[in-house]
């Protein structure tokens, strides 16, 4: 994914960056730094296959934990964070800032249930990129 640093880290496990459709985002922490605001994230992210379970549900394969860092955060939304926080997509685009003098990024997570988040930021880091266990 173009601006995400170590986004290696993702796509080695996916063969690309996934889109982030009906993952689950698990953890969020916002923390005051010196540097300025930044949100960490953990995002249950997997790939549907067309196999069916035997209680009639799809199989997912790469059930991986993706933890991400946003530094620089301007926070414009959160909310509707509870117990399943199913999102849409993970869409992150460039944008131009005058204001900040340097390139920024544009964070939506779109709701489909629970949380819902929009905000800047200067940077996008993958963390980590682990075997997702309940």
């Amino acid at each position: 994914m173009d601006g995400v640093e170590q986004s290696e880290i993702v796509t080695r496990i996916f063969g690309r960056w996934p889109s982030f459709h009906d993952a689950e985002v698990v953890r969020i922490a916002l923390e005051r730094r010196p540097d300025g605001p930044s949100l960490e994230a953990q995002i249950r992210v997997f790939e549907v296959t067309r196999e069916i379970d035997s209680s009639g549900h799809s199989v997912h394969k790469n059930e991986t934990l993706v933890s991400l860092l946003f530094l620089g955060v301007e926070l414009e939304r959160l909310e509707g964070f509870n117990t399943q926080n199913v999102i849409a997509s993970l869409d992150i685009a460039p944008i131009a800032s005058e204001e900040h003098g340097k390139s920024r990024f544009r964070v939506e997570l779109p709701s489909l249930y629970g949380l819902d988040a929009a905000f800047e930021c200067e940077r996008a880091v993958v963390l980590a990129a682990e075997p997702y266990t309940p």
